[in-house]
C-alpha cells in the first residue's frame, strides 16, 4: 500500500468522565478516569497504520518517561516513529479531556514539545515515497511548530505529492490567516460547518455550500466539511457529494474528526473515489465515537465494514468500499 507523512501532535490524553460541566470556580467530580495516547495527527496516524497503511509520522515529544511512552505505543500500532524529535526543555504534551454526559468533549492542554518542532527538524526523506502529506491544524497554532509545518509543505511540493490539512474544531480563527495562505497548496481540506464558514467569512447563517465554494475559489482543491450526525459534505469544482451519517450512540467524540479524515485518507490514496472516501470517513468518525477517548484503538475492518452496512447509500458504492476493507492488511 501506498505510505503517508503525517505531521502533527503527540500527547497524552487525561479523560474524565462526569455528569454535568461545572460553573467556573465550581467542582466537576470525575465518576471514571482513563488515560491513552492522543494528539489529533498521531490519532490518525495510527488508524492508518492499523488498516495496514505505511505512515512516516513527523512531530515532538520530550526526553521523558511520557514521551517514552508515546512512541513505544506509537511504534507497537505499526507508525514509524523515526522523524519524531525528542526536546530538552519542554514536556511531553499532556492533555486533560472532560467528557459530560453528553458525550460532548472539552479539552485543556499544554502543547510543551509539540510546538517546538523546528523547520530544520524535519527531514525530507520523511515524505520519500508518500502519496500524501497530511497536516494536523495543531501545528500551525504556534512557531516553531508552524515554520516546521511550512517546511513540509514546501518539501511536499517540490515533489509533487498532494497535500491534506485537518482543522479541528475550535481553533480556525486563531490559525485563520496562516490557513487562507496555505489554500493554494492544499489538495484536500478537512473542517467543520461552523469553521467552514468562519474561515470564509460567510458569516454564522450562509448556507453551507457556499461557503464551501469560496474556500474552493480561495484555492484549495477539495473541501471535505465534517458534520457530525448529519453525515459529511465534499466539495471541489463542479462536484459535490452528501454523505449520511453511521447510525451509533456516541459516548465520547474525542478523535471523531481525527478518525474521519484518517477514513478518508486511507480511501482516497487507495483508489476511492470522493463519494467513496466519504463514506469511510463517516464510518471512522462514528466508530471512534463509540468508546471513551481517542478511539484509534477501536477502528477495525469489521466494525468499519458493520457501520456501513448500516448506512443509507447506493448497494454498489457501499460494495466498493467493503471490497477495499476486506483486501486491507491491517488487523480486523
Amino acid at each position: 500500500m501506498p505510505a503517508v507523512a503525517i505531521l502533527g501532535d503527540i500527547n497524552v490524553d487525561l479523560t474524565l468522565q462526569i455528569a454535568a460541566y461545572p460553573p467556573e470556580g465550581g467542582e466537576g467530580i470525575a465518576e471514571r478516569q482513563s488515560h491513552g495516547l492522543g494528539g489529533s495527527g498521531a490519532n490518525t496516524a495510527r488508524i492508518l497504520a492499523g488498516l495496514g497503511l505505511p505512515v512516516h509520522f513527523i512531530g515532538k515529544t520530550g526526553r521523558d518517561n511520557w514521551g517514552d511512552w508515546c512512541l513505544a505505543a506509537m511504534q507497537r500500532e505499526g507508525v514509524e516513529t523515526r522523524w519524531v524529535r525528542r526536546d530538552e526543555a519542554e514536556p511531553t504534551q499532556l492533555n486533560v479531556v472532560v467528557v459530560s454526559a453528553s458525550g460532548e468533549r472539552t479539552m485543556f492542554a499544554y502543547r510543551g514539545a509539540n510546538a517546538r518542532l523546528a523547520a530544520e527538524e524535519v527531514d525530507p526523506a520523511a515524505l520519500a515515497g508518500t502519496a500524501l502529506l497530511h497536516l494536523s491544524g495543531y501545528a500551525l497554532l504556534q512557531t516553531p511548530q508552524r515554520e516546521a509545518a511550512l517546511r513540509s509543505v514546501d518539501y511536499a511540493e517540490t515533489a509533487g505529492i498532494p497535500i491534506s490539512l485537518d482543522i479541528p474544531a475550535g481553533i480556525t480563527g486563531t490559525i485563520k490567516a496562516a490557513v487562507l495562505a496555505l489554500l493554494p497548496t492544499i489538495d484536500i481540506l478537512f473542517l467543520g460547518e461552523a469553521d467552514a464558514r468562519l474561515l470564509a467569512g460567510t458569516g454564522a447563517d450562509a448556507v453551507l455550500d457556499l461557503a464551501a465554494e469560496r474556500l474552493v475559489e480561495a484555492g484549495a482543491r477539495q473541501i471535505v466539511v465534517k458534520r457530525g450526525a448529519s453525515g459529511s459534505l465534499v466539495h471541489r469544482r463542479r462536484l459535490q457529494f452528501v454523505s449520511p451519517a453511521a447510525r451509533i450512540e456516541a459516548v465520547d467524540t474525542t478523535g471523531a474528526g481525527d478518525a474521519f479524515a484518517a477514513g478518508y485518507i486511507f480511501g482516497i490514496v487507495n483508489g476511492l473515489s470522493p463519494a467513496g472516501a466519504s463514506i469511510l470517513a463517516n464510518a471512522a468518525g462514528a466508530v471512534a465515537a463509540t468508546v471513551i477517548g481517542s478511539g484509534a484503538e477501536a477502528i477495525g475492518r469489521q466494525k468499519l465494514v458493520a457501520a456501513i452496512a448500516g448506512m443509507d447509500i447506493e448497494p454498489a458504492l457501499a460494495g466498493r468500499v467493503t471490497a477495499l476493507l476486506e483486501a486491507a492488511a491491517g488487523p480486523a
